[in-house]
């Protein structure tokens, strides 16, 4: 359950599902088609204990805002909110007192909100192109929770189009000092464990495409100190097939190396070879290949 907040669309589920939903919707097809659609394709998201509250969130807020609430649906809302169903969840993820008295009140006024009925349908809107916020190369610094700074690297950064991605990893840079250059050139890609199953957990390369529009949604403040050379192309429709939100940069760096013993594992991959046509593949298939190997997976 990939969640950042208490709000109703601080969770990847509702970025996800809103976008398809209105990716659709200004398309021109129906909300009831949408929502057949939507439900057909992530069975996954409902049998899941976790992510099926999220989703139905997302579909009741995406039906309202198109004046067009399917009281099956709002019914399903309501016996979600008023049974604690939600809450529970959060209990048993041991979310803090203080998140669940701010999830509730969340739930509440979101409850009370699409009770009633919208004034006005949400019109289909037509695409608008963007541009990525950074440039290709660019070398950007920000701030731990510990005041430390870390690194993350601009990969690809697409021009004039739909999302305006950029692809970003993460480093290892860690330091109380303001890294520079050097350091990034120096620097190798950072891996984590990630969660496979209950007792199943893999290093993972933390590299991820974000969105143009969500950036200034962001509380991280990120500062350029330099720029790289990058000689490969990559292409958010094959390369790297994660998404995420830009405060989860920080976000993990701080959970990472609050534990750094149990989430470290040693695999190096340098910088440079993500960068260089003449470093190794870089495709997240090859670099998960080195991983296995390494770790007999």
């Amino acid at each position: 359950m990939g969640t950042w907040g208490t709000g109703i669309s601080s969770n990847d589920v509702y970025e996800d599902i809103n976008y398809e939903f209105f990716e659709l919707y200004n398309q021109g097809m129906k909300v009831s088609e949408i929502t057949e659609k939507l439900i057909n394709e992530n069975k996954d998201l409902i049998d899941s204990y976790e992510d099926q509250n999220n989703f139905w969130i997302t579909i009741a807020k995406s039906q309202w805002e198109c004046k067009a609430l399917d009281p099956k649906i709002y019914n399903r809302i309501k016996h979600m909110v008023e049974s604690g169903n939600d809450i529970e969840l959060w209990k048993e993820l041991e979310a803090s007192k203080s998140d669940l008295t701010k999830r509730q009140k969340v739930l509440n006024n979101f409850l009370e909100k699409i009770s009633t009925e919208k004034k006005t349908a949400r019109k289909p809107k037509s695409k608008k192109l963007r541009g990525a916020i950074f440039e290709k190369g660019d070398c950007l610094v920000f701030k731990l929770s510990d005041a430390d700074y870390c690194g993350a690297f601009v990969l690809e950064s697409e021009k004039e189009t739909e999302f305006g991605l950029n692809l970003i990893a993460v480093t290892n840079i860690k330091k109380t000092e303001k890294p520079n250059k050097e350091d990034f050139e120096n620097a190798q890609v950072l891996f984590g464990l990630e969660q496979f199953g209950k007792t199943d957990f893999r290093p993972k390369e933390k590299i991820s495409w974000y969105f143009a529009q969500y950036f200034k949604k962001a509380e991280t403040k990120f500062e350029k100190v330099g720029q790289l050379e990058v000689d490969r192309r990559y292409f958010s429709s094959k390369d790297y097939q994660g998404f995420s939100n830009w405060d989860n940069l920080k976000l993990y760096q701080d959970s990472y190396y609050s534990d750094l013993e149990k989430n470290k594992c040693n695999v190096n991959v340098p910088l440079t070879n993500l960068r260089m046509k003449n470093g190794r593949k870089s495709d997240s298939n090859s670099l998960w290949q080195k991983v296995k190997t390494k770790f007999n997976l």
